[in-house]
């Protein structure tokens, strides 16, 4: 039996579209960690390590927070730190907006929850190539946050 231009249609579409994913630069770092109890506490800080090979190609860094709709602020600051290769380090302090002056919150989310990927770097290449350390930590005046589910770092290679 001969297939339908619409059935043809609906193949190639979905054959394009499995295509581009495939093709898509892998993050080099894309993951979240869980916050035990809701509570993010000050000393609780979260670590990746990477591996970097490539100084050439432009990254883009996002913070990744899941955060409840009890949230109680609309902003999140954080504590970036960047362990290099030659056993430097720098630290950014990053103001993560959550929610509009309104108090709608930013993100999507699904009930109760809201994810936010907030971008604080463009276009970054590596200075070095070797094991890097991130690290987030927040930095808001209360000791402990509550209604954080997971934060996150997402490093994404930037594609032409």
């Amino acid at each position: 039996m001969g297939k339908t231009k619409r059935e043809v249609r609906k193949l190639s579409t979905l054959l394009l579209l499995l295509i581009l994913i495939g093709c898509q630069e892998p993050a080099l770092v894309d993951e979240f960690d869980q916050v035990d109890s809701h509570e993010w506490v000050f000393d609780d800080a979260r670590q990746w390590e990477v591996e970097v090979t490539d100084t050439l190609t432009p990254h883009n860094f996002y913070v990744q927070v899941r955060h409840g709709g009890n949230y109680a602020y609309q902003n999140l600051i954080v504590y970036f730190k960047t362990y290099f290769p030659n056993n430097t380090f720098k630290i950014d302090t990053i103001d993560c907006p959550m929610a509009d002056p309104t108090g709608r919150w930013y993100g999507s989310g699904l009930g109760d929850l809201v994810d936010n990927q907030i971008m604080f770097k463009r276009n970054i290449q590596f200075p070095f190539s070797g094991n890097y350390k991130f690290e987030l930590q927040h930095a808001m005046r209360p000791d402990t946050i509550h209604e954080i589910y997971d934060v996150g770092l997402l490093i994404e290679v930037v594609s032409d």
